[in-house]
């Protein structure tokens, strides 16, 4: 058994950076990812002995072969076959990271006292593109005690402008 996901995030990765389907594998995996997260004891089911394997098997390619490229299902199924089921969930994580940084995909919240307009939130993505370098993957969070301005993260670095 594997001590994580790494791993097997790396091995995705190394398929993905030979194909021509990076956002593909990427989105398709973020569809796994939901599914597990709104489904968690799913992953319970996948790892459970006493239900025979040909049946979790056969469920797993009910759900997942005909809605995520061959890449990630193979990912999938190899990680099922090792029996490491539980470290799904950080191996997901993990190829997020990488091609996040292969993409030069930055993580911003940004944080202000009010709803700020759709006109608003482009302008200050693309300031933030500018400033990073980086393609802005933003999400907004209101707190009303920011008396004004905003307070923006990005990559775990803070701006505060309230």
């Amino acid at each position: 058994m594997n001590g994580g996901g790494k791993e097997y995030a790396l091995a995705l990765f190394s398929i993905m950076l030979e194909s021509e389907h990076h956002d593909d594998i990427y989105n398709d995996i973020e569809l796994v990812d939901a599914v597990f997260k709104e489904n968690p004891e799913y992953i319970e089911y996948l790892i459970n002995p006493s239900i025979p394997k040909s049946e979790r098997v056969g469920d797993l390619r009910r759900v997942f072969e005909d809605k995520v490229c061959e890449p990630v299902f193979s990912f999938l199924n190899v990680i099922f076959e090792h029996r490491d089921m539980y470290v799904l969930i950080s191996a997901i994580d993990e190829f997020r990271s990488m091609y996040e940084n292969y993409m030069s995909i930055a993580d911003a919240v940004i944080t202000s006292a009010v709803e700020l307009t759709d006109d608003e939130k482009h302008r200050l993505e693309r300031k933030l593109t500018d400033v990073t370098g980086k393609k802005i993957k933003a999400s907004y969070v209101i707190d009303k005690s920011i008396i004004g301005g905003v307070s923006i993260a990005v990559d775990g670095k803070n701006y505060d402008r309230s």
